[in-house]
């Protein structure tokens, strides 16, 4: 029984894509929306101190699900046939990986975690461990499901997992726990969506073929190895700036990271989501440059004006959301906008790469980044966190430079034209943005208004100068982000978003 893949008609991907899309536009509101609430929530019950100790023990997790996911999901999903040979292998191989991780995760509790962080650090990381068991056995069930494009039940997946980790995590710690109601939360989301997946995507029992072990090695290596250094990249800052700084530093520093970078990342898990395995299918390179163009232009006009939003407004924000203890979190957080634009678009080049099967070029890539990453944290941390978040917006902005060199090196097309053509729309109307939200948000001030009223005044007047420099100065990107919505609003719904878009538009010009 084999589970071939072929090159799929272009009109055929597209209709996945918009498919893909549509399923995930329908559950990221609610994911974000319980997201924010149990954040907040949770940030007025857990203290910056419980929040830095559990930034170490996301590091560990986030490793543990990603060497299985990469190395054994991920080169399943590239290859071009899975038999259930590649599956059994699979399964034995995603066990195996994650009993491994448990126990290095043990040895090293006893000789880093504990001597660096402290003995509560190493507490919460043994408690994560059954976590990496979850991530092992679900490898193989994810990857099946990413490559039937079964997009609805990835979604419902999804939903499922963040409202339970949401739901738990509350409740526990409203019953008095502290980062330990993070975990347990963790635990309770990994085992439902785990199950679920098995449940629609079954896998045999796990057996050793040497052949099918020897094919998903093949990719898998290379796929693991770069999942290690984004892994490490993404949680290196968390652990010297506890290490060096202190619990409380890592934990602002951790909410600062996760508004600015990790929270709008999670929209743009679409990518990964959806535009890998619809890039990987792709008929010409052609074909997949135009889909990868679409997606970044989409992208960035959507996620680059909230962040220039969090920016404007964080002095405000900040504190009235998640308290005075998290004021210090609000430079560095307006800092970080810039990096978090510029990961954003590194994620839509890496699933270009990773769909071209380019898996070498993405593990050097990866693994650049991390350790130009890490050292100059290593050197800028004594120097205060908005030194370190100045340090992450460059570096992350030079090697989404770089990410695009490397996508473009067999290509004719020029390197800023490219950059130009992708972003320009997005980064010149957040311009325009910032000019006219700053200037309400003076004029706010200097009234004595609210915290809230301010809050949804000052975003609502970015929201719309934003939409009149859009459609005003780049009118070809207004018709694609209108067009694609046609993919992912019904049919009966659009024209009645367009003229909505078109009338507030009209209405702020005049």
């Amino acid at each position: 029984m084999t589970d071939a893949q072929h090159p799929e008609p272009e009109h055929d991907l597209k209709t996945a894509a918009e498919h893909g899309v549509r399923w995930a536009a329908i559950s990221r509101p609610a994911i974000e929306v319980v997201l924010l609430a149990s954040m907040v929530v949770i940030a007025r019950l857990i203290s910056p101190a419980e929040y830095g100790r559990f930034a170490v023990v996301t590091a560990l997790s986030e490793l543990a699900i990603a060497i299985p996911s990469q190395g054994v999901g991920t080169a399943m999903v590239q290859m071009e046939s899975v038999t259930r040979r590649h599956q059994q292998a699979g399964a034995l191989l995603g066990i195996g990986i994650s009993v491994v991780l448990v126990a290095l995760a043990y040895i090293l509790g006893w000789l880093v975690i504990g001597p660096v962080f402290g003995g509560r650090t190493e507490h919460l990381v043994h408690l994560a461990t059954p976590g990496f068991l979850l991530a092992g056995i679900a490898a193989v069930p994810m990857a099946m499901l990413t490559r039937r494009l079964e997009f609805k039940w990835l979604s419902l997946i999804d939903v499922g997992n963040t409202m339970t980790r949401a739901a738990a995590s509350v409740a526990l710690a409203l019953a008095g726990l502290n980062a330990e109601a993070l975990i347990y939360g963790g635990l309770l989301a990994g085992a439902l969506a785990t199950g679920i997946a098995l449940i629609k995507a079954p896998p045999p029992l796990p057996r050793y073929e040497r052949d099918a072990v020897r094919d998903i090695r093949r990719l898998g290596v290379p796929a693991a190895g770069a999942a290690l250094s984004w892994v490490g990249f993404r949680n290196c800052d968390y652990a010297i700036v506890g290490a060096r700084l202190g619990a409380v530093q890592a934990g602002l520093y951790f909410r600062a990271y996760t508004l600015a970078v990790e929270y709008q990342k999670k929209v743009s898990l679409v990518v990964g989501q959806v535009g890998f395995p619809v890039l990987a299918r792709a008929t010409s390179p052609e074909a997949l440059e135009e889909m990868r163009g679409r997606m970044v232009q989409v992208l960035s006009v959507v996620l680059f004006p909230l962040l220039a939003i969090l920016a404007v407004t964080a002095p405000v924000l900040i504190p009235f959301v998640f308290g005075d203890d998290w004021a210090p979190a609000v430079a560095p957080t307006q800092v970080l906008a810039l990096g978090g634009a510029s990961t954003l678009v590194i994620d839509a080049i890496g699933a270009s790469l990773m769909a071209r099967r380019r898996t070498h070029t993405v593990l050097v890539f990866g693994w650049a980044h991390f350790v130009v990453y890490a050292g100059a944290v290593l050197l800028i941390a004594p120097l205060g966190l908005t030194a370190v978040a100045l340090g992450a917006a460059l570096i992350h902005t030079g090697f989404m430079v770089v990410g695009y060199w490397l996508m473009l090196r067999d290509s004719d097309e020029r390197l800023w034209t490219c950059i130009a053509d992708d972003l320009a729309p997005a980064v010149v109307s957040c311009v325009v943005l910032a000019g006219g939200a700053l200037a309400v948000d003076v004029v706010l001030n200097a009234a004595n208004v609210g915290e809230a009223a301010r809050l949804v005044l000052v975003s609502t007047a970015g929201g719309v100068t934003y939409l009149v420099a859009l459609r005003g100065l780049f009118p070809k990107t207004w018709d694609l982000v209108l067009g694609f919505a046609g993919g992912v609003v019904p049919a009966n719904r659009l024209p009645r978003l367009h003229r909505g878009l078109v009338l507030l538009a009209r209405t702020s010009e005049g």
